[in-house]
């Protein structure tokens, strides 16, 4: 599937449920979206712009290395997602491993 539509998906799904969390690590909560980011305040308090491309970046590694869905956030670094990893991570797992197959 295209990178865009699990984009709008995950974005639609982080909107209606107004938290990414797994199990085991931080949440982050919905704050806001604008045309090339979606704002997440994380548990410390810190309120991060995560862009769009960051998360199309996640998805296409998902969809050519699929076994790395159940790795932990850090994987997602060796791919140049730093900074904001965490809560990519999580936007990510608000869809199912099988969603990523092309």
């Amino acid at each position: 599937m295209d990178s865009k539509i699990l984009l709008g998906k995950i974005l639609q799904r982080f909107f209606d449920r107004k938290v990414a969390k797994v199990e085991g690590y931080n949440k982050f909560e919905y704050l806001k979206e604008t045309s090339s980011s979606v704002y997440v305040s994380r548990e410390t308090g810190d309120d991060t712009p995560v862009p769009f491309k960051k998360i199309i970046v996640g998805i296409e590694i998902y969809q050519q290395n699929p076994e790395l869905y159940d790795e932990g956030p850090t994987a997602l670094r060796d791919f140049g997602i730093t900074h904001v990893t965490s809560p990519v991570w999580s936007l990510l797992h608000m869809l199912a491993k099988h969603d990523y197959h092309k």
